[in-house]
């Protein structure tokens, strides 16, 4: 049976050569690494928390904002419809019953003007004799 550990090794001094050649490459990596700034660290730590402050108001105001939208979309509407409301006044049965009775008169005229056959088939649907 093969030992998987020292697969594509011949002897084990070549396998321990690997290993210590590994070693002495992340040492050198390590070596490169620079040293940790605390005083930087700190800073850019207090900036995000302020960035994240600056956010969570951002996210309030917006919030506000669409309240204020909504609040007003709905006064618009409450106001329009009042207005359609008010419009017909006090009586609106005899305003439309003028309306009605206006379109009955022009029908009648219309009907009496002399015209062809194809024009006056429709204006005989208003016959009200």
């Amino acid at each position: 049976m093969t030992d998987i550990r020292t697969r594509g090794f011949k002897t084990k001094t070549e396998l321990d050569e690997h290993l210590a050649d590994i070693e002495e490459a992340t040492e050198t990596e390590e070596a490169r690494l620079l040293p940790v700034d605390y005083a930087a660290e700190k800073q850019e730590t207090g900036e995000l928390a302020r960035l994240q402050e600056d956010l969570t108001l951002l996210r309030r105001h917006l919030a506000l904002l669409r309240e204020q939208a909504k609040a007003s979309i709905s006064a618009r509407a409450q106001r329009a419809d009042t207005s359609a409301r008010e419009q017909p006044g006090n009586y609106p049965w005899l305003k439309l019953a003028g309306v009605i009775a206006v379109t009955l008169l022009v029908a009648r005229r219309l009907r009496s003007l002399p015209s062809r056959r194809m024009t006056r088939m429709p204006l005989g649907l208003f016959r009200f004799d």
